[in-house]
């Protein structure tokens, strides 16, 4: 409850949110989890939209065994090893000239359509759901969960 507690009238984020006689706030400014698969595979997410942060960053990195890959800000970077030397290698991205969220509002049309097949589908959404649960478990419980 960052904001939910604080007087600064001239914050603009204590705007977003109602904080109720019970105690509860009904916004969060920031969730992180760490989630272990079947496979060994980790996922680590952080959300926040309130954070005390230089600038807002959109990001996705992958590390592997033999290479790594960062997507930052539209930007996809490649780290492995070439004939022996560690390399970089940023290719250049194809695009339509519109944004993630216009291109996905497209996509969602061309399903109802009938033009193209969901990206994700139902059971991705389950699967989504009980993940998100077991992070709220384990902040109430303070321990790991095992789905």
């Amino acid at each position: 409850t960052k904001f939910a507690d604080n007087t600064l009238s001239d914050s603009v984020h204590s705007q977003f949110g109602e904080k109720r006689d019970d105690g509860t706030f009904d916004v969060e400014d920031l969730a992180t989890g760490f989630i272990r698969f079947d496979n060994g595979a980790t996922l680590q997410i952080e959300f926040s939209w309130a954070s005390n942060v230089e600038e807002e960053c959109n990001f996705y990195e992958l590390r592997g065994t033999k290479a790594g890959a960062a997507f930052k800000n539209g930007k996809l970077k490649l780290f492995t090893e070439i004939a022996g030397t560690v390399s970089d290698v940023s290719p250049s991205l194809p695009g339509k000239g519109m944004n993630d969220h216009a291109s996905h509002l497209f996509h969602f049309v061309d399903v109802l359509k009938g033009r193209a097949e969901p990206i994700i589908l139902p059971e991705h959404g389950v699967d989504m759901i009980k993940i998100l649960s077991a992070i709220y478990e384990s902040a109430k419980q303070n321990k790991e969960i095992q789905l």
